[in-house]
């Protein structure tokens, strides 16, 4: 008997369902958004048009209605600044990790193929090369698939004047980062790993059960749709995921999708990476800087002088 006989209708009636409980859902929530203040109003309009959630957006709205109450939510400033301080609360961000400490920090990057990996690695590193000259930087690259981005990180690394290991296996890694035990950073590039790469997955697992002490910086592309972002994120959960780092930012005009992210997950973020340049277009992610994006502010204009990505025939 077709399999497909018996599951079609039921695929069918159930998207059905689905779109029926949707309709209901966004007529009950439209008729709450129009339950706001006049002024609130407007300001969900705002945020939606960012792509942050509407449910997200109105439970906001109405928290700050009953925080201010009949009498204050007539003060724009007020609201206005209590909207930013409730956006912020909502996500995190409390440090990149690239901090000097009197213990060695090992920061790997993981993700999908094509978020640019490679060149934010290069990225780290100069900014660590900038924030502490006389410290030492390791470049390690996992990603011996693509002998392209091999060579790539080896240019960066010359430039940059630091150290560059290729390894191929968990030991290969161990025995790197006991060569370089004196290094203050160690900075890790791995191959990028689709959705149906399962031995990738479970190299990525069993490098972090080992007896390094790695931090796991998940690269994001912020063109990618929610949904899909969400798929890569449930992928590496188990590594685990510390920080969050966004790439891409320069192709996209609305930063809500990055704001449901972060807050939905709980994971903070690290840096925002933002065109070619390296390490100039890498920064610091901040809640105020975050919510800045989301409130419709943009990214600062960025030049196009000559840029180490340039130089190395990278790209973002």
């Amino acid at each position: 008997r077709d399999p497909e006989r018996v599951l079609g209708p039921l695929r069918q009636e159930l998207e059905g369902l689905r779109i029926v409980v949707g309709e209901a859902l966004e007529h009950r929530l439209r008729t709450r958004v129009e339950g706001l203040p006049g002024g609130l109003i407007e300001e969900y309009q705002g945020l939606v048009s960012q792509g942050v959630n509407s449910q997200t957006a109105h439970d906001l709205l109405r928290s700050i209605v009953e925080t201010l109450g009949t009498v204050n939510i007539a003060n724009r400033e007020m609201v206005k600044d209590l909207i930013v301080e409730r956006l912020e609360q909502a996500v995190s961000a409390p440090g990149t990790g690239l901090t000097k400490s009197h213990d060695q920090k090992i920061m790997m990057l993981v993700g999908p193929t094509g978020v640019g990996k490679t060149t934010t690695v290069a990225k780290l590193a100069g900014t660590a090369r900038q924030e502490y000259p006389d410290s030492k930087t390791v470049l390690i690259t996992l990603d011996t698939y693509r002998v392209a981005a091999v060579e790539q990180l080896r240019i960066y690394a010359k430039i940059l004047k630091m150290p560059l290991e290729v390894a191929v296996s968990p030991q290969d890694l161990l025995d790197c980062v006991h060569r370089h035990e004196q290094a203050d950073f160690i900075l890790i590039d791995t191959a990028g790993r689709s959705p149906r790469d399962q031995g990738g997955y479970d190299e990525l697992i069993a490098l972090n059960r080992g007896r390094l002490k790695i931090e796991n910086h998940l690269a994001l592309a912020a063109p990618v749709a929610e949904s899909g972002l969400m798929e890569v994120i449930r992928r590496y959960q188990s590594l685990p995921i510390h920080r969050i780092i966004w790439t891409k930012l320069d192709e996209v005009s609305t930063y809500g999708t990055l704001f449901n992210i972060l807050a939905q997950t709980g994971i903070p973020a690290s840096f925002l990476s933002a065109g070619q340049r390296v390490p100039e277009d890498l920064e610091v992610a901040t809640r105020r800087g975050l919510v800045e994006l989301v409130r419709g502010a943009g990214l600062a204009p960025r030049s196009s002088s000559q840029t180490l990505a340039g130089v190395a025939g990278g790209r973002q």
